[in-house]
């Protein structure tokens, strides 16, 4: 059976039953697992509290009719994500930083994601959907991820229209 883990773009065009990506689920294999990272449950959450016009109660409703399995964040995942982000620190973080004293630093000081030109938690999401061999599908570009992502990252890029 095929997995899938929907990126929080996704999930909420799903929500707002935008017809190109319920067409596209629906497309997914047959009997697919839909999977929810509890990094998606948590931008949901901090979204809400954003948004007074948001029913945070109307999306769990959603979420909990989809029976997705939730994906967590665990040891096959961080060490996933480790790997990722030291890729990503040898091939965008700025050359001083790659000496030997500016990686010590990085424990004390890491380099900020933005200036890596990436989004830390698409990065914990590739990072899930390696550990879990799943499909990863947003609609983000995570161009310089998916760039450096092992061959082994599944993707689907959706155009939401």
């Amino acid at each position: 059976m095929k997995g899938y883990l929907l990126d929080t773009n996704i999930w909420s065009n799903w929500f707002e039953q935008k017809p190109f990506v319920v067409d596209e689920i629906q497309r997914l294999e047959p009997n697919s697992l839909i999977c929810l990272s509890v990094v998606v449950w948590g931008e949901a959450v901090y979204g809400a509290k954003l948004n007074v016009n948001f029913s945070f109660d109307k999306y769990k409703e959603f979420i909990h009719g989809k029976k997705p399995m939730t994906i967590p964040v665990d040891e096959a995942v961080a060490e996933e994500f480790g790997e990722l982000k030291a890729a990503l620190f040898e091939k965008k973080s700025p050359r001083n930083l790659r000496t030997n004293v500016g990686r010590q630093n990085q424990l004390k000081n890491p380099l900020a994601a933005k200036e890596m030109q990436i989004q830390e938690n698409d990065l914990w999401l590739a990072a899930q959907a390696l550990a879990y061999n799943l499909v990863l599908i947003t609609s983000d570009r995570m161009q310089t991820i998916l760039e450096l992502a092992p061959k082994e990252l599944k993707h689907k890029l959706w155009q939401v229209k």
